[in-house]
């Protein structure tokens, strides 16, 4: 039986995402494959490259924004006036992932690591199997509008939740017949619209907005 992690984005409630996985690693219940998209493709690499999970839990207590998504006015203006393509540079994210992942390319993971990504142009789903580690990681973090896009093989990528958050299809395509989703997100359930030019496109969970009263966040599924 081959088994696999699916880990769906959700920027910082992928703290959340981790504790799963810690309690998945207490139960003996060890993937054969990961597919995941946006912050799930972080903590999905940590895993695959066989880290220790109590040091990915400590990695994000101690995160602050600033060491992912450092805001500068100059970057976030230009976005704002259309002279750059995004409003904070990724280079927070890089250099976090520089320190801790374990291997440079795909491929060479411990625990085969599959990450989706969103073609810019297109709008289709894109799945990354092989190639330089970190560059397929950031193009499925690649929040639209807030972090920059991604080039790889010549197309320029975006955030994977755009189009498939939660990457069950392509777990089942690779041959998975038991699937753990490790989700974040909330269900979309919103009092009242969004009252900021910025708060639509978080609204729905992906982006990691807080729940609303009463919503009920998925936490483990598992699939067979």
């Amino acid at each position: 039986m081959t088994t696999a992690f699916v880990l769906s984005g959700g920027a910082n409630l992928g703290a959340a995402q981790a504790g799963t996985l810690a309690a998945l690693g207490e139960a003996g219940i060890r993937p054969d494959l990961i597919v995941a998209t946006s912050v799930g493709a972080v903590n999905g690499a940590w895993i695959a490259g066989e880290g220790d999970i109590e040091d990915l839990l400590d990695v994000w207590r101690a995160l602050r924004r600033s060491d992912v998504s450092p805001a500068g006015p100059v970057g976030g203006l230009l976005g704002l006036l259309g002279r750059s393509d995004h409003l904070v540079s990724d280079g927070g994210l890089r250099r976090l992932l520089r320190t801790h992942l374990r291997f440079s390319d795909l491929e060479s993971a411990a625990t085969p690591l599959h990450v989706a990504a969103t073609d810019l142009l297109t709008g289709e789903g894109v799945l990354l199997s092989s190639g330089d580690a970190i560059e397929a990681i950031l193009a499925s973090s690649a929040i639209p509008g807030v972090l920059p896009p991604v080039v790889v093989d010549g197309r320029a990528l975006m955030d994977g939740g755009v189009v498939n958050n939660t990457p069950i299809s392509h777990a089942v395509e690779l041959g998975a017949d038991e699937v753990w989703v490790v989700a974040t997100g909330y269900a979309c359930a919103l009092d009242r619209p969004p009252r900021g030019a910025l708060g639509g496109g978080p609204a729905c969970g992906h982006l990691g907005h807080p729940p609303a009263p009463g919503a009920r966040r998925p936490a483990l599924r598992r699939l067979s």
